[in-house]
């Protein structure tokens, strides 16, 4: 009788044993896409909750909160422009002011582009304790960070135009454009520059993971990245082959393209559209590829 007992209990035993998950190194190599990607679009809320509750965490501990996405690169604009403007000895007040529209949307557009390439890249790392816990596409944490950086790029566009308006009361020959047909190429030019960013939000993920000093370098990186986009300088500026600058920076088009709608009232042109599409095509590709081939790896190296 108590053989048969514990015979019985047996299964019901088994059935709460805590699993045990053994990690081991993989070589890099794809998983099944059509079953990764089913997996990664079913779970796709996972990354929705996370970035929510990244937002809310930090700014728990600031008085200013949330003003600060608007308030810090508002002030690096201003900067920026005394440097680029006033200290160079500019007197038209038009031009000055056409130029710091060009800094202010530019200086936003890049920061969106540059938190999501830097939290995507740290996101993996941070995210040790799920990735040991969890089983999920681990594309999913990159991800969040990518729809945190859209959340907090939102809020700049407001603040753009009303500064765009006073300075158009205050100074009417000013050559900017508040509203125009134009600004139906945003959601495009928006779409292509976050999947370029996400792109390599990926690569430098996978980098961080195996060289810990990667997160440390792209903060340099980016730096100058700024300083060789049109952000600090008009577009127009270069000519001839010198525009190849423009579209051998994966987001030069992107900035490029904004400049042409912001401040211009144009559309973009077809370089800058075949340049933006180009370019997330290839950090898309490449990125996918590099971080999907490699996560299996990322439990033992964490």
């Amino acid at each position: 009788m108590a053989e048969e007992k514990n015979e019985a209990q047996a299964p019901r035993a088994l059935a709460y044993a805590p699993r045990i998950q053994v990690f081991e190194p993989h070589r890099a190599s794809l998983p099944p896409i059509r079953g990764y990607m089913r997996e990664f679009w079913r779970r796709k809320r996972f990354s929705l909750e996370l970035a929510r509750f990244a937002d809310k965490a930090e700014y728990l501990d600031s008085n200013l909160g949330k003003v600060w996405l608007v308030l810090n690169p508002l002030l690096l604009a201003f900067v920026y422009f005394l440097l680029v403007t006033v200290l160079r000895g500019g007197s038209d007040k038009a031009h000055g002011f056409t130029t710091l529209a060009h800094i202010l949307i530019g200086l936003f557009t890049f920061y969106f582009a540059q938190n999501v390439i830097s939290d995507g890249a740290q996101s993996i790392t941070q995210g040790g304790r799920l990735i040991l816990n969890q089983a999920f596409p681990r594309t999913l944490l990159p991800l969040s960070s990518a729809i945190r950086s859209f959340w907090q790029y939102l809020p700049t566009i407001p603040v753009y135009i009303a500064v765009v308006i006073l300075g158009k009361i205050f100074i009417p020959k000013a050559d900017v454009h508040i509203f125009s047909w134009a600004l139906l190429w945003i959601p495009y030019v928006t779409a292509c520059l976050a999947l370029t960013a996400f792109g390599m939000a990926l690569i430098f993920a996978t980098m961080n993971v195996y060289f810990r000093d990667t997160s440390k370098l792209l903060s340099y990186t980016t730096r100058i990245w700024l300083y060789g986009s049109p952000v600090l300088w008009l577009p127009e500026m270069l000519h001839g082959w010198h525009r190849v600058i423009l579209y051998v920076n994966p987001l030069g088009p992107a900035l490029a393209a904004t400049s042409e709608v912001w401040i211009r009232g144009h559309a973009p042109t077809l370089a800058q559209l075949i340049g933006l599409l180009v370019w997330a095509l290839i950090a898309m590709v490449f990125g996918g590829y590099f971080f999907i081939s490699r996560e299996r790896d990322f439990a033992v190296r964490i």
